[in-house]
């Protein structure tokens, strides 16, 4: 599959754990600490799947996967600060969440599979 294609997956693939569990965890009354912890590790366990699987997927790419994984999690994020100021703090927590574990995961998958190939 031509890498343009993958890069469409990637992101088609990225709005549904953007919408359902970013967008949803910030939109959502949590009131107490351990449900916002609890929700973080949701949104880095997901993406950290996720990472992985297209880290797996090409190995050419790299960490670069990451970044169109979370994309569409980082344009809700964005787009949901401008409507509710306050929560920009924690927007972007969510937002740097997804970002760092799906690039994380599928630089470190990558590289496994770069090695295995040797």
């Amino acid at each position: 599959m031509k890498k343009s294609l993958w890069i469409a997956l990637a992101l088609i693939i990225g709005i549904l754990p953007g919408f359902f569990l970013v967008f949803n965890f910030m939109f959502s009354d949590i009131i107490s600490l351990n449900e916002r912890i609890l929700s973080f590790l949701i949104v880095i366990a997901a993406y950290l799947i996720l990472g992985a699987a297209f880290g797996l997927a090409g190995s050419d790419i790299g960490w670069k996967w990451g970044i169109w994984i979370s994309l569409p999690a980082v344009i809700i994020a964005l787009a949901y600060s401008f409507s509710e100021a306050g929560t920009l703090a924690m927007n972007l927590a969510y937002s740097a969440s997804a970002l760092g574990s799906s690039a994380i995961s599928a630089y470190l998958t990558s590289k496994l599979l770069r090695k295995r190939k040797q």
